[in-house]
C-alpha cells in the first residue's frame, strides 16, 4: 500500500502515480484539505530519518521540494505540500549516483530504467568503452535501433542527450567520451600508431564532446582498440579533457598480474595531463594475488598524498562480467570480428592461443588463466541460439559434451560470432571489503538498466539489479563494514564530487530534488547468479528532479530524468589548434 498521502490536516487518502489521472488525484487531495491556504511545497517527505549524503549522522527531518529543487530540510510540521510522502521509520537520502553505468543503449530502447530505478539510482554516468552519443552510422547497434523503429538521428553528445530527454527517461544520464570509441571511429581496430591526420581527428572529436558537456575522457585498456593505445596517446587526449575541467576515468590496463603497473600508468596520465583520475571497478582479479588489496590501496593513497587526485569505483561482488572474447590475446581481435573468426578457425592459431594463455603473457588481461575453466560461466548467447550453455561454466559444458575445455571455449566463440558474455569468478570478498572502507571509493553497477526483466533470456550479472541495496543490506546492516551515513555518502555526494556533478548528491536547500526513501531494516539485494533478474527489497519511494518516479516500490511511469552535462568552465587554452573557440554547452 502506498505511503503517499495527504495534506497535513486531512484524512490519509492513498495516492498512486501509476495512472494517467495524476492531476485529478492531486486535485482530490486539495479538495479533501478544504482548499484552504496554498501549499508552500510541491512535495514534502515527512517524518523520515534524513541521511543527507555528506557523511553527517542521521537526524529526524522533513524535506520540502518546490519544482525540481529541495528548498528546505528541517521541521516542516506546520507547513503543507501538494503531495506528502510519509517516511515514518524510513531513511530519506539523496538519490544514488551510479558512477559506472552502461545504460546508454538501454535508455534508447526503453527509458523506464526499471532495474536501476528500483535500486534508488537517480543519476548515471556512462561511457567506459563506448557511448551511443558517439555512434556512427555503421555502428552495429544502429541496426538494432532501426529494427525497433528508433531512428539514428543524432550526431554527438548534445543530440544524444536531447533525444533521450524528448523520448523521456526515468533517471538522469551523463556521458564520458570514450577514447576506445574515438579511436575506433577514426581507425577501426588497427593495431598501429595513428597518422598525424588521425591524431588530429581524434583530438577534434574529444574537443567537441567536451564542448557538448562530456564529463571527461574514459578508457578501457584491456579491450581493443584501447589496448592498442600508448600512455602518450592517452595523455594527449586527456589534456583536452583537462582544458575543459574534465576528468580521466579508466578501466586500467591490468587488474591481475599487471595491476600495480597499470595503476602507475593511470597516475602518470593524471599527473602529465593535469586532471583528476578515477579507476573503474578497483579489484584484485587473480586468485594467486588475493589478499593484496591493502597494498593496492596503499599505492593509491601514496599517489593521493603526492598531489594526484586519484579515486576509484567498485561493485560489491566477487564475480566480474564481460565478453568471453576478453580471454583472447589482443592480436587475435585485431581487424574486427571477421578477422578474429578466421584466426579462430585455424588449428595452429588455437594452439598458439592456448600456449600463450597457459604460460602467461604480459600483453593482455589473461582472465581464463586467472579464473580457470570452472570459474568462467556463460551468461548469454545471441537471441535464437542454443542457450543450454547459459548458466554453465566451461568445465561443466566440456564434461557434458565429453570434450576438451579448450575446444569448448573456441567453439562457443566461433558458433556465436564472438557474441557471448560471461561471468568470471576472480575476486575474494576480503579484498572487496578492504576497498569498501576507503571513503574515496564510490559505487558503480557496471551494468545496463533493464525493464520487464521476468522471462528475459540469459543470466546477466546480478549487479544490474542489486548493487546499491546490496551495499546497504549485506555490507552495512549485516556485516558492519560501513556505517549507514558512510555508505550513503559513497553513493551520493562522494560520487557527485568524483564525477563533477553539480547540485546533486546532497539533501540541502538548492540541490536538485533527487531523493530515495528506503527501509533500513529490509533493504537488500534479491538478485543471485542463479536468478539474477530479481528486484531488490526495501526501496519505497524514488523522486527524480522533484517528480515521484517510484511509489510504494513500483514505478509510476513518470519520466523526469534529464541529460546531465558538465558544468561550463572557462577553458584553458585548447591543445587542439584547429578548433575554433566556442562556449561550452
Amino acid at each position: 500500500m502506498s505511503r503517499h498521502a495527504r495534506p497535513a490536516d486531512a484524512p490519509r487518502p492513498t495516492l498512486r502515480f501509476t495512472q494517467a489521472s495524476t492531476l485529478a488525484a492531486l486535485a482530490a487531495v486539495a479538495l479533501a484539505a478544504g482548499c484552504g491556504s496554498t501549499p508552500e511545497f510541491d512535495v514534502i517527505v515527512r517524518h523520515g530519518t534524513v541521511v543527507d549524503g555528506t557523511g553527517a549522522p542521521a537526524r529526524p527531518a522533513d524535506v520540502g521540494i518546490v519544482g525540481d529543487r529541495i528548498t528546505e530540510v528541517g521541521d516542516l510540521s506546520s507547513r503543507r505540500g501538494r503531495v506528502e510522502v510519509d517516511a515514518s521509520n524510513l531513511v530519506v537520502a539523496p538519490g544514488f549516483i551510479d558512477t559506472q553505468g552502461q545504460s546508454g543503449r538501454a535508455l534508447l530502447l526503453d527509458g523506464a530504467a526499471e532495474s536501476h530505478l528500483r535500486q534508488g539510482i537517480t543519476s548515471e554516468i556512462i561511457g567506459e568503452a563506448s557511448s551511443p552519443a558517439f555512434w556512427q552510422a555503421d555502428t552495429g547497434d544502429v541496426a538494432l535501433l532501426n529494427n525497433r523503429g528508433i531512428p539514428f538521428d543524432w550526431g554527438g553528445l548534445a543530440g544524444f542527450l536531447q533525444k533521450l530527454e524528448t523520448a523521456g527517461i526515468a533517471l538522469n544520464l551523463g556521458s564520458l567520451v570514450p577514447a576506445n570509441q574515438v579511436r575506433s571511429n577514426v581507425m577501426r581496430l588497427a593495431a598501429r600508431a595513428p597518422t598525424d591526420a588521425e591524431r588530429q581527428a581524434m583530438r577534434l572529436a574529444v574537443e567537441q564532446a567536451m564542448r557538448d558537456g562530456a564529463f571527461g575522457l574514459s578508457s578501457a585498456l584491456i579491450y581493443p582498440p584501447g589496448s592498442f593505445m600508448t600512455t602518450g596517446d592517452l595523455v594527449e587526449l586527456a589534456r583536452i579533457a583537462a582544458a575543459h575541467g574534465g576528468i580521466y576515468v579508466s578501466h586500467i590496463r591490468g587488474e591481475t598480474h599487471r595491476l600495480l603497473t597499470a595503476l602507475d600508468e593511470a597516475v602518470t596520465i593524471g599527473r602529465e595531463a593535469g586532471l583528476p583520475v578515477v579507476v573503474y571497478h578497483l579489484k584484485v582479479a587473480e586468485r594467486s594475488r588475493w589478499g593484496t588489496m591493502p597494498d593496492v590501496l596503499a599505492k593509491i593513497e601514496e599517489a593521493r598524498a603526492s598531489g594526484v587526485d586519484i579515486s576509484a569505483t567498485q561493485y560489491p561482488y566477487t564475480v566480474a562480467g564481460t565478453s568471453l572474447d576478453a580471454c583472447l590475446p589482443d592480436w587475435v581481435l585485431e581487424g574486427g570480428t571477421g578477422a578474429a573468426l578466421r584466426r579462430l578457425a585455424d588449428p595452429d592459431v588455437r594452439r598458439r592461443i592456448r600456449r600463450e594463455v597457459e604460460r602467461g603473457h604480459d600483453g593482455w588481461e589473461n582472465f581464463l588463466r586467472s579464473a580457470g575453466f570452472d570459474g568462467v560461466t556463460i551468461a548469454s548467447v545471441p537471441s535464437g541460439a542454443d542457450d543450454s550453455v547459459v548458466g554453465q561454466n566451461l568445465a561443466a559444458i566440456a564434461s557434458a559434451r565429453g570434450a576438451d575445455p579448450w575446444d569448448v571455449f573456441f567453439d562457443l566463440l566461433v558458433e556465436h560470432q564472438l557474441a557471448v558474455s560471461a561471468l568470471y569468478a576472480l575476486m575474494h570478498d576480503d579484498d572487496v571489503r578492504a576497498a569498501m572502507t576507503r571513503p574515496w571509493i564510490t559505487i558503480g553497477t557496471d551494468s545496463a538498466a533493464q525493464t520487464d526483466a521476468a522471462g528475459q533470456p540469459g543470466k546477466p550479472h546480478p549487479r544490474g539489479f542489486g548493487t546499491m541495496p546490496r551495499v546497504l543490506g549485506h555490507y552495512v546492516r549485516e556485516h558492519g563494514i560501513l556505517s549507514l551515513p558512510e555508505a550513503v555518502h559513497k553513493m551520493t555526494s562522494a560520487a557527485a564530487r568524483q564525477m563533477r556533478l553539480v547540485d546533486r548528491g546532497e539533501l540541502r536547500p538548492g540541490a536538485f530534488a533527487d531523493v530515495v526513501v528506503f527501509d533500513p531494516a529490509t533493504i537488500g539485494d534479491r538478485a543471485t547468479f542463479d536468478e539474477p533478474r530479481q528486484y531488490p527489497a526495501g526501496i519505497r519511494t524514488v523522486i527524480v528532479n522533484g517528480v515521484i518516479a517510484l511509489d510504494a516500490g513500483e514505478p509510476t511511469g513518470r519520466r523526469a530524468g534529464r541529460g546531465l552535462r558538465r558544468a561550463p568552465v572557462v577553458p584553458r587554452p585548447s591543445p587542439v589548434a584547429a578548433v575554433a573557440a566556442a562556449p561550452a554547452s
